[in-house]
């Protein structure tokens, strides 16, 4: 018995030194196996150049196979024109930009280290979905803008799976929609072939643990492709960290929009009437707990990591316990959608409510007209003339919203029998549209439940209009705030003085009867309230609500706070 008890000791006692070993050899392997060129590397080089310049139409192009990822970086830290090393029309293969074959003896210098008289950092930043235009891809682009202006020899490597567009449409189309200034010599893009498998509709049963599969698979490409000196990710694929440290040892950032798994999903899920009674419903939860664990796992391969919104910090500072999260807001580019108004043209606004959402059910429109057909109910006489009418502008993605937004106008003006005159819906309508509606309104509603940000609230406010919103996560904690104008600061008190827009709950929130919700009112009596506001009043809400959120939400200030963890990183030299 004795020597049994023995023997299975040894035996584990072996697998996990034989464990301990493995893991410090890969750790010691791997990141010389993607950084570090193969022997006579430069040679190759300069023999390719070479032997091109004899053909004016012939390419240098060569096959370095499983160390094209260091041979890349290389050259893009030699070149003089670092964008042609992008692999858009070569894929894994290389070749010699135009700039650099016409000046071979400088290129080739300038591979060697020792060499050098700059110190160039490659800021690899993993976004597979760069061409998309949403407020993620503004975040992308503008930390890219920052990143480049801060250092004049540093060189970003953005790496995305659209394959339908070249790297030249892509900064054409940032430039167009976000108006950014971007050096495209100095941006390489790394196309990936294997961005299907981070896309949902590739996973339809278990999704999230499918998902991070794949982004583990999509990072091994990336890095194959090339090995940056910082791994910046702006599009939150956490399991991509432990890859990333494993295989290069390089600082990994972060930038956070919403966790991929919070407490409060688990948290939902439990609250669910049937929970008690439903095995499917129990098994999701365990399953969730179990990812909820190798989530929080990953945490500990971040070097810094960053947030859009206070609410998002709160839950990564849970997730993550060994990371200290800081915020740092998404640039809303509120210094462009303020227009310089003075009391009297406040005053001109016209007394009508926005609602600014995609025509989806989580955005709860059907609880912003069920509200509006309470207060038109309860509301004497005079306070009916002074309720605003509702604007809804959205887009639609395709039958089901258009569908939706049909079952919408049913509930409006058949069940709930709105005069027609008090609502209209507005579809897919032009940008300039909805920026002039901005301006003529009093007041912009966001009524969906835990908003992680709510940029379309940083709108209504950069707008001037007054925001009604839900009382959670970032409308309650981040834009809705208190502010003295005379000090441009947030405060800490909430009174009418400092007051920026109203709050209200609903007993259809998911956590309604586990929160407090005595101190905060219905939105059919938030309508009720501000019927009874004076224009005074409103003007003076409206110059907070706008001074905190140009202050708070600019894109000068996300500038700002990025450059500050740039800083943050250790010193880096380009060496093998």
């Amino acid at each position: 018995m004795l020597t049994t008890a023995n023997g299975i000791f040894g035996t584990l006692l072996a697998i996990v030194v034989a464990s301990v070993f493995s893991s410090r050899v890969l750790v010691g392997f791997l990141p010389h196996f993607f950084r570090v060129p193969p022997v006579q590397w430069r040679l190759r080089v300069n023999k390719a150049i070479t032997r091109a310049e004899s053909s004016t139409n012939k390419i240098p192009v060569m096959d370095f196979g499983w160390k094209t990822s260091s041979v890349r970086r290389q050259m893009i830290i030699a070149s003089s024109k670092p964008s042609a090393y992008s692999n858009e029309k070569f894929g894994n293969k290389i070749h010699v930009g135009i700039e650099d074959r016409k000046d071979r003896q400088h290129f080739v210098d300038q591979m060697a280290p020792q060499n050098r008289k700059y110190n160039r950092t490659i800021y690899g930043y993993f976004h597979p979905f760069c061409n998309a235009g949403g407020g993620g891809e503004k975040v992308l682009w503008k930390a890219v803008e920052t990143t480049l202006q801060r250092d004049t020899s540093s060189v970003v490597a953005i790496y995305t799976g659209d394959l339908d567009a070249s790297g030249e449409k892509i900064l054409a189309s940032v430039t167009k929609r976000f108006d950014y200034k971007l050096d495209s010599s100095r941006i390489v893009f790394i196309f990936l072939t294997k961005r299907h498998l981070v896309d949902p509709k590739t996973w339809p049963r278990l999704t999230l643990i499918g998902q991070a599969i794949g982004s583990i698979i999509l990072t091994v490409e990336a890095l194959y492709k090339l090995t940056p000196d910082v791994w910046c990710d702006t599009m939150g694929y956490p399991f991509s960290y432990p890859v990333v440290h494993w295989c290069t040892q390089i600082p990994i950032v972060t930038y956070t929009h919403y966790p991929i798994i919070s407490s409060d999903m688990l948290g939902k899920l439990s609250l669910s009437p049937d929970f008690q009674t439903s095995f499917r419903l129990k098994l999701k939860y365990y399953y969730w707990k179990v990812f909820m664990l190798l989530y929080q796992c990953t945490g500990n391969f971040v070097s810094i990591a960053t947030t859009n919104s206070s609410w998002t910090q709160n839950h990564i500072m849970k997730i993550w316990k060994s990371s200290a999260a800081k915020v740092v807001y998404p640039p809303c580019s509120t210094e462009n959608l303020i227009v310089e108004e003075n009391t009297e043209a406040r005053r001109r606004r016209k007394n009508q409510a926005v609602i600014i959402a995609q025509f989806r059910p989580e955005k709860r429109h059907k609880l912003i007209i069920s509200s509006f057909a309470t207060a038109l109910k309860e509301s004497s006489p005079k306070s009916v003339a002074n309720l605003p009418n509702l604007i809804f502008i959205g887009s639609t993605r395709g039958v089901s919203d258009r569908n939706y937004v049909e079952e919408l106008k049913e509930l409006c003006f058949n069940d709930y029998k709105i005069p027609t005159n008090l609502v209209e819906f507005r579809t897919d309508c032009d940008y300039e549209v909805m920026k002039k509606t901005l301006h003529d309104s009093t007041y912009g509603i966001n009524a969906m439940w835990n908003e992680h940000f709510g940029i379309a609230v940083v709108e209504y406010a950069a707008s001037g209009l007054i925001p009604l919103v839900h009382a959670s996560a970032g409308p309650l904690l981040d834009i809705v705030v208190p502010w003295d104008v005379q000090s441009a600061s947030q405060m800490t008190e909430c009174s009418d003085q400092y007051r920026t827009g109203f709050f209200f709950k609903d007993p259809s929130d998911p956590d309604f009867a586990a929160v407090d919700s005595k101190n905060y009112s219905t939105l059919a009596g938030v309508f009720m309230t501000i019927s009874e506001l004076r224009t005074e009043e409103k003007i003076a809400m409206s110059r907070r609500s706008q001074q905190c959120v140009l202050n708070k939400f600019s894109d000068k200030v996300f500038a700002q706070k990025w450059g500050e963890v740039l800083s943050e990183l250790p010193d880096m030299k380009s060496s093998f």
